[in-house]
Order: C-alpha cells, then structure tokens, then sequence
C-alpha cells in the first residue's frame, strides 16, 4: 500500500515538473518565428512599464515548428507576475499543441537564446525594483548587465581591505571595465608595483601588497556606480562630490578603503585620502596603463594617510617637499615614506591594509578621520594638528600632518574636522562648484 501511493505522489510529482519545465527557464532556437517581433515586443513592453509606473515586465513564449504562442504582461509582485505570464502563454500554447513556454524577456532585455538562471536573474531585478522604489536608483536598466553588481557583495573576513569601484557620470559611455577584466588587470598591476619596490626599501620587512575584497567565489569584488547627473554638473575635482555620494549609499565601512576606477575627465590622474580615492581613466596623464597604475598606488598611500609631515623629506601638503616624483620610487611614496626611524610617526608598511600584517599594524581611519592618534606624536604631527585647528577658526583650511579624511567635513565654528553626517554628505554631493 505505502508503495503503491508513493507511485502515484511521484508519478504527480514527475507531472508536475515536466508540466513546468519552462517556467524558470529562457528558451533557445535561431529558428524561433518570434524571435525578430519579440525584441520589439520586448522594448514596447519595457515602455509601457515605465509609463504605468510597474516594477517588472515580462514576455513568455512557446515557439515550435508547428507555430507560435506569447503573452505579456506588467505587474509588481515578480513572483506572480512570472506564474500569470506563464500560465496565459500555457492557455495559447495548448491551442496550438505546443509543449511548453519559456522566458522571453525580463525588464525588456531579451533571454531567448541565453543561458539565464531565473534565482540570479529575479534577484538582480528585485534589487534593481528596490532600489527605484526608495528613489535611490544607483543605475538605469540599460547597465544591468550579466557579472555586473550594484552592491558591495559579503565579505569572505572581517579583514582590512581595498574596494574597487568602476564609476561612470550620467552622461558616460560604459566601458564595461568591471566585468570584462580590465579592473582585475590594473588591480593586479598595481600590488605587483608595490610588492617589486616595497621589498628594495632599506629597512623593509619584506614585500607586501594591498589586502583586496574578494567576493566567496574568490573573484575580486567590484562595484558598478552609475551617478544622476553630468560630468559638466559636478565640481572639475568631482571627488569633492562623489565622496558625499559613497557615504550616503553605505560605502563608508571604517575598514574598508574605497578605490575607484573613475570613467570621467578630470585635470589630475588621481585623488584621494582616508576612506577613500580614484584615479580618473579619462584624464591626459592616464593615456598609458603603466602611468595610471603607478597613479593608482600613489593614490592608495594617500588613502593610507600619507604622506606625513613627519616623515624625512615630506612636505606639510602630504607630498615630497617640493612635490618631486621624478622616480617611480618617490611617486608611489616608498624610500622614508614607507621606512624610517622616526619615533611617533607612522610608517607605510604598518598600515593595516598590507598583507603580511605588520606586527604593529596603524588604522589610517581612527587617526586620521575619528582624531584617535593614541601613539603617534611626533613633535610634526602635533604642530601641524593644532595650526589646522586655529586656521580653521579664521575660515582657512590647512593639512593636518598627512592626508585629509575625505568622510568628514570642516567645522569653523569648532574648529574641528568632524566625520560626516548625512546632511553633510548630502551638501557635498549636491554642491555644485565653479569649475
């Protein structure tokens, strides 16, 4: 008896799967009739989303020899709308004695001939539905592209780590550097520069190199940005803007360093400090790979807090003293930039963000965004604070011994340098400077 009913529950069962073999899956076939009207079928469907204000469009299609069958439909709920597509295309499909329907297109982009798995696929346009829900739309559908994310993906440890970010304006042509390897080649490039002239420093504990976020199926994790206006709308150093821009959308991890690949002009190669830095891919002085991957890691000792005024040879503007880079070794900050001997001043191969970790490893956050210096007081560095201090109570803003914190905002009441709020954040993306 129990045999005989656990026949017939997988004989139902079996039924039922092959009944709905097609609903989590793209069909496939040059030879499709629909294929040519579909795509426009496809468009106009995305249009009439857009106009009646849904979440999702959708198209099913049973497409045979004998003939041809599809429905369409809008809705917000993904999950019922996938089932009612369906379930329609099924009604016309048996009409004309066709097996079975499959996924035409989601949100106008056609699958038909795609490898598409619907669980990624449903999960990317529920992301991207959120998101236009909270107004907080980070990219239009046109960038939603296979491989691509719009998120900071989880963390394989609870290390310090290098974010990499590809970054386009309103108006930019996407390249596509975030998933067609570019951005893993440059990030390659730049640890390899470091790792070579790290382990020449005299004194150097050895070769290190940048501890980067790795996705768990260990592919490097990298972040689409698409902003919501022109280059021409944002100030022409548009790190000015864009780092209000991180903070406000959740990229302001304290052990996290954000580097962006910036797909913009801009009159420098690069920028950056505490939290965060780019490099700007448009710009004249990154027509070479090799001069924008030494930009690159110039840009992440910043990010690292350097250069510090207490270092030998360091100006109190963060650069060499009369801003010198004549050798690749000074433009990425190594010789006393890296090593020195000097007692309270932080050394760059004890940033926390190096692998292997030094044995006594400085947070460039604590000290340089949240005023934490605990040991760090040579004579330089104290001197350089509290001149920054007075100058800010006269409204003039001066470094305070390295790189400046780019989360944070000046007080000249206080005269204090204080992390941002999103009020603060929100003033700095949407101010709008002379260029």
């Amino acid at each position: 008896m129990n045999k005989f009913l656990f026949l017939i529950f997988f004989y139902f069962l079996c039924s039922s799967t092959i009944a709905n073999a097609g609903i989590d899956e793209a069909g496939s076939g040059n030879w499709c009739q629909l294929y040519n009207k579909g795509i426009k079928l496809a468009e106009e469907n995305q249009k009439n989303k857009i106009k009646k204000n849904k979440k999702y469009s959708m198209i099913y299609a049973a497409c045979e020899t004998d003939g041809v069958a599809y429905q369409s439909y809008l809705g917000n709920d993904l999950e019922k709308l996938k089932k009612k597509t369906y379930k329609k295309c099924m009604e016309m499909a048996k009409e004309y004695n066709l097996k079975d329907c499959y996924i035409f297109s989601l949100n106008g982009e056609v699958l038909w001939q795609k490898k598409y798995d619907w669980d990624k696929g449903s999960k990317r346009a529920k992301l991207l539905a959120d998101k236009a829900d909270k107004e907080e739309k980070l990219i239009n559908e046109k960038d939603m592209k296979l491989g691509r994310f719009i998120e900071d993906q989880p963390d394989v440890n609870d290390d310090y780590q290098i974010h990499f970010i590809y970054m386009l304006a309103a108006d930019g042509k996407d390249r596509e550097f975030d998933i067609n390897g570019k951005i893993e080649k440059y990030a390659y490039k730049m640890n390899k520069l470091h790792e070579k002239y790290s382990k020449k420093v005299k004194g150097s504990s050895g070769a290190k190199k940048y501890k980067y976020d790795y996705r768990e199926d260990g592919k490097l994790d990298i972040t689409f940005i698409r902003l919501d206006k022109k280059r021409k709308k944002f100030h022409k150093y548009i790190n000015n803007n864009y780092k209000g821009w991180l903070w406000l959308n959740g990229f302001n991890n304290p052990k996290k360093h954000y580097f962006t690949f910036a797909d913009v002009t801009s009159p420098d190669g690069g920028e950056g400090g505490v939290g965060m830095s780019s490099v700007f891919l448009k710009s004249k002085y990154n027509r070479k790979v090799v001069n924008m991957v030494a930009t690159a890691v110039h840009e992440l000792h910043h990010g690292m807090g350097g250069g510090f005024a207490c270092v030998p040879g360091m100006s109190g503007k963060a650069h060499w003293i009369g801003n010198r880079q004549d050798t690749i070794e000074k433009q990425i900050f190594m010789g006393k930039a890296y090593v020195h001997d000097e007692e309270g001043c932080p050394k760059g191969e004890d940033s926390a963000f190096l692998t292997p970790t030094s044995k006594d490893p400085y947070d460039p956050f604590k000290f340089t965004c949240l005023n934490e210096w605990t040991k760090y007081n040579h004579p330089k560095l104290v001197n350089a604070r509290e001149k920054q201090a007075q100058e800010l109570t006269k409204g003039k803003r001066t470094k305070g011994g390295g790189s400046s914190c780019k989360f944070s905002y000046w007080d000249n009441n206080s005269g204090e340098i204080k992390l941002f709020n999103d009020q603060e954040a929100k003033s700095a993306y949407q101010r709008e400077q002379s260029n």
